[in-house]
């Protein structure tokens, strides 16, 4: 059967716990419905620190009589789409992202009444054969059973990507394809051109380029040359992705790093894994740079008393820039050939050319290195972009074992900065305060009752809060701004300009009852008055509310007895003795009217 309400399909693969392509940063349960294969559900949480248990919405289960609860899945990064998703990322002007915003959006949405679905393809499996794999490969028979599906989103899905290529998982889309390479023992890829020397060894899963120059007593393992790259004598690339025209010296070694074109290793250095190296740097000779570092040709971008960041290098605004040699690891910069720049040369070598950017695990080196833990350290993304760095080429096993270094790192760098971790806010106490500020920014400018609601909308879609939270917190803080001194006007003032937002949050019977139950608690609890003040307030709440159609005469009738019967939980007496000539009035009204029916 057809659902007019479907806008999104998107493309899962099963893939177990220690998979490459799983997303070391964020776990993820699915709940999809069984057979039609709509997605119900979608809790996702960052890996760190890990989640002890996940949350089912109550609305999944009482819903459906049957579910699948999936944490078996990767995202593939592909999604099929209807034009109607541009039409709702333009309506929704707080969508940024189609995971973290659009889907939570559309699966969490009461309003929306759009629907995802999900495609899951099969995981696959390698088994031993007798003979030769397809195309050529040998010892391994491929089984697909689902096909293959993937995007690249960072370094580490380019990592796990790259390897399902070389390893043939893609099958028939694999590097051999093309004329220019040719298939050997172990998943090593050669073009013609390529130059190895007699004491050379090319380990497993390797692509060389075309012109690339391998020298003798030199190993090379689970990484990809580009096209002319050369690798000197005596040294060692693993796990690692050198670009066009990369060049490595002597008795060196590069592990788990990605460098990019023209980049000259000199010798002698060493790179540790997860570093990320941009094009046209030089480093070296004698040096070894610390794992997770970031080096550029061009210095990070970085205004005056605020977080680094990247810009564009085409900028003539000088002042944007950090001064040369400020930094305690720039002391001993020294110019380049022109006398123009001051390379980071204490943290990159002698010879060196490019800086060091303060955005990696080890900051200490390089342009702004003494303020960077600072600066990072209440970062909420660093962890998980450091992350990304940490899985690079890495094993289940030393993903797992990053997981521990990252974990100990986060936590002392954040100890650095108790003044900043003590006034760090947890979601709730956030979402309060902006909620707060949402409120009183729409009493100051006097905003429009759609105005206001549309901006708590998008409060509730970004922080994640069901229907019932939400209009506790919103009627809390409307009734907040009602002046106590000066009733009953400024309750009646309030009420009429809010009681539309708080109709938004008002669907059935039971949502009544629950705003009746609200009101007593704020007038029981959080009014600083007499008790018959309060009761005062409570009475002409309810009694504006059903004026202004957003309680009906029922409800309040229905609480007021659920209330006496001791249903309602703990209820202020004085309350509810101030709200029973309204309750005596409602009954009459409603038996004259039953009358004049009759």
């Amino acid at each position: 059967k057809r659902d007019a309400s479907h806008v999104m399909t998107m493309l899962l693969q099963e893939a177990t716990a220690g998979h490459r392509r799983r997303d070391k940063c964020d776990e993820s349960v699915y709940f999809v419905e069984p057979g039609s294969g709509r997605l119900l559900a979608l809790n996702s949480h960052a890996a760190v620190p890990r989640a002890r248990a996940t949350v089912i919405p109550p609305d999944v289960i009482t819903a459906h009589a049957e579910i699948e609860v999936r944490a078996d899945l990767a995202d593939t990064g592909v999604a099929v789409c209807s034009p109607d998703v541009l039409a709702l990322f333009t309506e929704n002007f707080d969508y940024h992202l189609m995971r973290r915003d659009f889907i939570h959006g559309i699966l969490e949405s009461d309003i929306l009444g759009k629907t995802i679905y999900a495609h899951i393809l099969a995981g696959a499996s390698s088994l031993p054969a007798d003979g030769a794999g397809p195309a050529g490969g040998e010892g391994l028979a491929f089984v697909s059973h689902g096909g293959y599906a993937a995007g690249v989103t960072d370094t580490a899905a380019y990592d796990a990507i790259s390897r399902d290529l070389i390893g043939r998982w893609t099958y028939p889309l694999c590097p051999d394809n093309s004329a220019a390479y040719t298939y050997n023992r172990g998943a090593v890829y050669k073009a013609a051109s390529v130059r190895l020397d007699r004491a050379s060894r090319v380990e497993h899963h390797v692509i060389l380029g075309p012109h690339t120059h391998v020298a003798n007593q030199t190993c090379i393992a689970d990484s990809v040359l580009g096209a002319h790259c050369a690798v000197g004598e005596q040294s060692v690339v693993r796990g690692s992705y050198l670009f066009a025209g990369t060049r490595v010296g002597r008795n060196a070694a590069v592990d788990a790093s990605v460098l990019g074109e023209r980049v000259t290793i000199l010798d002698n250095v060493v790179i540790e894994r997860g570093c990320l190296i941009g094009d046209d740097v030089t480093v070296g000779p004698d040096v070894r740079i610390p794992a997770f570092t970031r080096i550029a040709r061009r210095r990070m971008r970085r205004a005056a008393g605020t977080p680094a960041s990247i810009h564009d290098g085409d900028s003539d605004d000088d002042a944007a820039w950090p001064e040369p040699g400020a930094a305690e690891g720039c002391a001993d910069a020294a110019p380049d050939a022109d006398g123009q720049e001051l390379f980071d040369r204490l943290a990159i070598g002698a010879e060196g050319v490019g800086y060091v950017w303060a955005d990696g695990a080890d900051a200490g080196h390089g342009s702004d290195a003494s303020s960077s833990a600072s600066d990072f350290a209440d970062d909420d993304d660093v962890a998980l972009r450091l992350r990304r760095l940490h899985t690079i080429g890495s094993t289940a096993r030393d993903a797992g074992a990053a997981d521990s270094d990252l974990d100990d790192d986060y936590l002392d760098d954040s100890a650095q900065d108790s003044d900043d971790a003590a006034e760090k806010l947890t979601p709730q106490e956030e979402f309060e305060r902006e909620l707060y500020l949402t409120v009183k920014r729409a009493c100051d400018e006097d905003l429009s009752p759609s105005k206001s609601a549309l901006e708590l909308k998008s409060l509730r879609m970004s922080y994640n809060q069901d229907q019932a939270e939400m209009r506790a917190a919103v009627v809390h803080e409307i009734l907040r701004t009602v002046d106590v001194a000066a009733l009953p006007d400024s309750a009646a003032r309030v009420l009429r300009k809010w009681a539309p937002v708080i109709d938004e949050y008002i669907s059935d019977g039971r949502d009544q009852l629950d705003l009746v139950g609200i009101l007593e608690r704020h007038c029981a609890l959080e009014v600083a008055a007499e008790d018959a003040v309060r009761a005062r307030l409570f009475v002409r709440l309810v009694y504006l509310l059903y004026q202004l159609d957003v309680i009906e005469d029922v409800a309040i009738i229905a609480w007021f007895n659920r209330a006496q019967k001791k249903l309602a939980g703990d209820v202020d007496p004085e309350l509810l003795r101030a709200l029973e000539p309204v309750v005596d009035g409602l009954d009459e009204s409603d038996d004259e009217s039953d009358d004049e029916s009759e």
